[in-house]
């Protein structure tokens, strides 16, 4: 009986020394910042490890950056906690077993590259070395490096490389594509510095998703750049469907400034998925010489679990600076995607038409054209540009799709006496991401 009660007192000393130490480690650690706090509110629970987070939820209802677990409070509301410390402190308290959620890695590489067997099977006569021109290219590819400096600021820098588009023999060339950092603020609201994406097809080449077969109107014939190096601030209305961007800019694209005229890029949309979405956009452009530019563009479209599809409508003006008329280029487009079995083959098809006013004696072409990589096209004439084709989805990863581009000309000049021939395309695009 002795040896039994020295036992239990041994036992029951070790299980007060291990208490003390438990408090003494938690009183530690509260003298060296920790704090935590739970909130209740709308059938969540919202906690904090630092009361400058508890505060602004308090005040503003805002926790930016936030990591949600559904199902798991004592009544099976949604926690949201500030950070990854403090769910893990919520897990501790309610004594919740299963893993803590990590933070993802700060440094992540990815990348993705797409191009073509191609065969031109067609091809109008002021570029006669197209006509039977076939082989491989790559049209990009792309290496990106992110890196989160926090939980609200995030750095990318990524690297584009493509073959030449104009049947040049020249080596493949890494150049910058994108270097900028951005910051999240107050409730998804985010400022880039630096070379980023433009708002103005930025967010229609994601919805449309087929940058890979061929590009949105705006990118394709050159209206605007793909990337600007400046100042944008975007995010949603409140907590509606809702967006804005506004964007400030050197209108140099990627390359270095030379002179001191900019571009001024705002887009506003309203987004539902699935539902409709719809955007409007307005940019300006100030050139030297009184050649200022503008481009006006509206968006419609409707995206379900298999169909995306979309109507966008683009004017451009561009001001001669004297006595001789503006040029004026009208594009409408209109395409959509059809996942025919799901996750593994979709068909689109698409229509553009695009007028301007460029030669100003048969009052029409679009200015550079013919300088278009990968598809030149008449600068002289209207034309009408038809897409259609298939994706096989061989790995999530790995896509294999047949398809074809036609360009069919309108109003212009004649060639030899006859109207202009068509362009036509024949391609199989391979696209794959890492």
């Amino acid at each position: 009986m002795t040896g039994c009660r020295i036992a239990k007192r041994k036992t029951v000393g070790r299980v007060v020394v291990a208490m003390a130490v438990v408090l003494g480690a938690w009183k530690i650690c509260a003298a060296q910042g920790m704090y935590y706090k739970e909130i209740k509110k709308d059938n969540n629970i919202y906690v904090f490890n630092t009361p400058e987070g508890a505060d602004r939820f308090e005040k503003s209802g805002e926790i930016p950056g936030s990591i949600s677990k559904a199902g798991i409070g004592p009544n099976g509301e949604t926690v949201i906690a500030e950070n990854y410390r403090a769910l893990e402190l919520y897990y501790f308290k309610h004594d919740i077993s299963e893993p803590v959620p990590q933070p993802p890695p700060r440094g992540r590489i990815s990348g993705y590259a797409f191009g073509d067997y191609y065969y031109v099977s067609e091809h109008h006569p002021t570029d006669p070395d197209w006509e039977g021109q076939h082989g491989f290219w790559l049209r990009r590819v792309y290496f990106t490096y992110d890196y989160d400096l926090s939980s609200k600021l995030t750095t990318r820098f990524r690297l584009e490389m493509n073959s030449p588009g104009n049947l040049e023999s020249t080596t493949i060339t890494p150049y910058v594509k994108d270097a900028y950092i951005r910051w999240t603020y107050l409730n998804r609201q985010q400022i880039y510095l630096g070379i980023s994406p433009t708002a103005t097809f930025n967010w229609i080449e994601g919805f449309y998703g087929l940058r890979h077969i061929e590009k949105t109107p705006v990118d394709l014939y050159r209206l605007d750049s793909s990337r600007d190096f400046g100042v944008t601030v975007e995010g949603p209305v409140s907590n509606s469907s809702a967006y804005y961007v506004g964007q400030y800019g050197n209108d140099s694209s990627q390359r270095a400034e030379i002179d001191i005229f900019k571009a001024y890029r705002f887009e506003g949309r309203f987004v539902r998925n699935p539902g409709i979405a719809v955007e409007g956009f307005y940019g300006f452009y100030h050139r030297a010489e009184g050649k200022d530019q503008a481009i006006y563009q509206l968006f419609g479209g409707v995206q379900t679990p298999n169909i995306r599809a979309g109507l966008h409508y683009v004017r451009q003006n561009i001001e001669s600076g004297t006595s001789a008329p503006d040029t004026r280029i009208n594009v409408t487009s209109t395409w959509g995607v059809f996942e025919v079995i799901p996750k593994k083959a979709t068909v689109f098809g698409r229509v553009d038409w695009v007028n301007g006013n460029n030669n100003m004696t048969t009052g029409t072409g679009v200015p550079g054209m013919d300088g278009v990589d990968y598809l030149h096209i008449s600068d002289q004439h209207d034309f009408n540009f038809i897409l259609g084709g298939m994706e096989w989805y061989f790995h999530p990863n790995f896509r294999l799709g047949p398809n074809v581009e036609v360009v069919n000309y309108g109003h212009g000049p004649l060639v030899n006496g006859a109207p202009i021939k068509n362009d036509v395309f024949w391609r199989i695009t391979f696209y794959w991401t890492f």
